[in-house]
């Protein structure tokens, strides 16, 4: 396609520079339209890009080695901020909203959705931007998608650092009493429930939570129920076993603060798996109320 200079300054002051090019020292831009197989800025570090058959947005800044950063279950990058900040003078940093969450479409056949299913297509994406191997982080939900890149996906992964990961069998009823009736409450009832959970019961800092913003908040009540009825309800797949994540490069954390009974079975399978299991002084969202000691301790796993 032919722009005249009329069109392309238009377009610019729009935010529509494209990149479509990435390696672990610059980003390139150009002007692009938005189709398969091209990024399409939306202004700042955001970007939108086809890949299969999601239209996904996600954020890319600094240089250096990759680092991606993989959201939770409200499956907005939002909350990664100033954890991507701090790394960006030394790092890549990647991060998105995941399929079917905030800003990025939904994947095919959602009704049967899986982590594994969800690795894949961060696997795929990070192939089209062309900035593996990299250096993967999650938390909850997204923790189990970074053990599947590693167990299914080894060949874009360097190094795994999860945080509490979700869906491991536990002894502790506390949480799935909780979430459980949500699965048949209705919209409503699920967001005024789940920004109690988020805000209060899952994190320390509640200051910190409210501080990323209307816009942030806004889209998660549409993320709330997606959760509900995509993660919670549907359940997450089966979960790696310690077979199958001995001897891979994963560093694993759990919250000082969170009540021991519901994070006991990530200890269990890390150390079945011979991995071994540190503390950091949170809950389970440590890149809301500790971003800056987060960034650290994934730059020491990116580094080492």
């Amino acid at each position: 396609m032919t722009w005249n200079r009329r069109q392309f300054v238009k377009a610019s002051s729009l935010g529509l520079l494209g990149a479509v090019g990435h390696n672990s020292r610059a980003v390139r831009y150009r002007f692009s339209q938005s189709t398969q197989g091209t990024s399409v800025s939306t202004g700042g570090f955001g970007f939108r890009r086809v890949v299969d058959s999601i239209d996904w947005y996600y954020e890319l800044r600094g240089r250096g080695p990759t680092i991606v950063l993989i959201p939770s279950g409200e499956g907005d990058c939002g909350s990664f901020a100033k954890v991507a900040a701090s790394l960006a003078d030394e790092f890549t940093v990647l991060t998105f909203d995941m399929p079917g969450f905030s800003r990025s479409s939904d994947p095919p056949d959602f009704a049967n959705y899986s982590m594994s299913r969800a690795a894949g297509e961060v696997a795929a994406l990070v192939r089209t931007l062309g900035v593996a191997p990299a250096t993967f982080y999650g938390c909850s939900s997204g923790g189990r998608v970074a053990l599947c890149l590693a167990t299914d996906h080894s060949e874009v992964v360097r190094k795994v650092a999860v945080h509490e990961v979700a869906g491991l069998p536990s002894t502790d009823s506390s949480l799935a009493n909780l979430l459980t009736p949500l699965t048949m409450a209705g919209d409503d009832e699920i967001v005024l429930a789940c920004k109690d959970i988020f805000r209060n019961r899952m994190n320390e800092n509640a200051e910190a939570w409210d501080a990323l913003g209307v816009p942030f908040h806004r889209r998660l009540e549409r993320n709330y129920v997606t959760w509900v009825h995509r993660y919670v309800r549907q359940g997450l797949g089966r979960p790696p076993t310690s077979d199958e994540l001995r001897g891979r490069p994963v560093t694993w954390t759990i919250g000082a603060l969170t009540p021991a009974g519901s994070i006991f079975s990530n200890v269990v399978l890390a150390y079945g798996a011979g991995l071994r299991v540190a503390l950091l002084a949170c809950k389970h969202f440590p890149q809301v109320s500790i971003p800056d000691v987060l960034a650290d301790h994934i730059a020491k796993v990116a580094r080492g």
